[in-house]
């Protein structure tokens, strides 16, 4: 009772409920991880290509299999990143 009312913690204003503290980190976070998948994707497809390519001896086509994946793989990450940013601010914008 005496630490409370010393240290006014029974005072303390409570946070506000309709915004969470890192929401604009989180934010920031979600949307800087596309350069890295726009450039990631693309290079461990082609060299996951590439090294069927030697190992199997069929010069170019994993290769370019892989690098056709990895940018498929990198949009789709894409795109379900922005959308779920997307969601996210609608449901901020709701409350």
């Amino acid at each position: 009772m005496f630490v409370k009312s010393f240290t006014g913690a029974d005072v303390m204003p409570e946070p506000p409920q309709n915004e969470s503290k890192f929401s604009g980190l989180r934010s920031a976070g979600m949307l800087l991880a596309i350069p890295t998948l726009l450039i990631v994707a693309p290079l461990l497809g082609g060299g996951l290509g590439w090294l069927l390519d030697r190992r199997l001896k069929s010069s170019p086509w994993f290769l370019i299999l892989g690098l056709i994946l990895g940018f498929f793989a990198a949009g789709r990450e894409t795109f379900l990143i922005y959308r779920r940013y997307m969601a996210e601010e609608e449901r901020a914008k709701r409350r």
